[in-house]
């Protein structure tokens, strides 16, 4: 039987949290849960794209339809997930030209572009760009021969300094507990002086991901002062460290530390595989070190895009005239340019 495209709501449709459930390399970012967490927090129109035979999914890739008057109309899969590759069966490449031949036959003015977060292999009228690196830690190991494989004058430093230190980091187990966290995202995001993500962002990854056991929140806290913070999420053996925030003036304590390796033994304790410390750009060396000095494995992560000619980048004049306002205004300004633009830099 020969093959015919199908398309789903991927936040509703059984098929598609089946096929997810099912396959072994899907990922939280496939998840309807995040799906529908997106749809939610940016209005954008979702759907997935699967190819049929005999009834099944053999293979789909779910995508945002993203409409902006400020950076232009295209389709992601997906926004804000650090890589979200085609799911096919049994790495099916039959499959595969099915889907890509079907994507490009929808390129048009009203979709001039459609953006993949991966390394799709070589097809006509596909261009990789935004090239950034994956730092993926394998858990299936004890925490004592993990911590013997940490880089000896930075990690375990670190890590002891937190320790001495009495640095304590607790998992939130409430949502006023994790807006501690948030409280430090703003803070965080404030300092490098870029918008923070709107709050029900933040409400929703707590009440669709979180609380149905789909990631976890951890605060590091001197005292009664919490000082710095991670979201994991949490599907198929793997933890992805998605959202990292810390208070400068306490970092002497080394609290990031104290979080990521509090992450990893809960990691290991549930029985995840790895431990993905999410995406780091190319140019951000001292991040990629500090990634690596986990003992993390670094891989190439290449985004690929379909267009009708090869896409051009200009780097917007306002970049850097909304850093300086963020970082010199009040927290609120923060917010409300997040609340704002946040939905059209997918």
């Amino acid at each position: 039987m020969s093959y015919h495209i199908h398309i789903v709501d991927p936040c509703t449709s059984e098929e598609w949290r089946e096929f997810v459930a099912t396959h072994p390399q899907a990922g939280i970012f496939h998840h309807p849960a995040w799906i529908t967490l997106l749809r939610e927090t940016y209005g954008y129109p979702m759907f997935a794209v699967c190819a049929m035979r005999n009834g099944k999914i053999r293979g789909g890739i779910p995508f945002a339809d993203v409409h902006s008057p400020l950076t232009g109309y295209r389709w992601i899969s997906l926004p804000f997930s650090d890589a979200c590759p085609p799911l096919l069966v049994d790495d099916d490449q039959q499959t595969a030209a099915v889907l890509f031949n079907f994507l490009r036959s929808q390129l048009s003015i009203a979709t001039p572009r459609i953006e993949i977060h991966s390394n799709v292999h070589a097809q006509s009228s596909l261009y990789h760009e935004k090239k950034f690196f994956q730092h993926v830690l394998d858990l299936r190991n004890s925490p004592e021969t993990l911590f013997r494989s940490f880089d000896r004058r930075t990690t375990q430093r670190s890590i002891n300094i937190a320790e001495k230190n009495a640095v304590v980091v607790r998992e939130c187990v409430s949502k006023e507990e994790f807006d501690a966290f948030y409280d430090l995202q703003v803070m965080t995001r404030k300092r490098l002086g870029v918008p923070v993500q709107p709050r029900t962002l933040f409400n929703g990854i707590w009440d669709r991901l979180i609380k149905p056991g789909l990631g976890f929140a951890l605060v590091s806290w001197k005292d009664t002062t919490p000082i710095a913070g991670g979201v994991f999420l949490a599907f198929n053996n793997t933890l992805v460290c998605k959202y990292s925030a810390s208070d400068v003036a306490y970092k002497a304590l080394q609290p990031s530390h104290a979080f990521i390796w509090a992450g990893i033994q809960k990691g290991i304790e549930r029985g995840y595989a790895s431990l993905d410390f999410g995406r780091s750009e190319n140019c951000n060396l001292g991040l990629r070190r500090f990634k690596k000095n986990w003992g993390a494995v670094e891989h190439e992560l290449n985004y690929s895009v379909l267009a009708t000619s090869k896409p051009s980048h200009h780097a917007s004049p306002l970049t850097g005239i909304l850093g300086r306002i963020i970082r010199h205004s009040p927290a609120f300004v923060c917010k409300f340019t997040g609340a704002l633009l946040y939905k059209h830099f997918a």
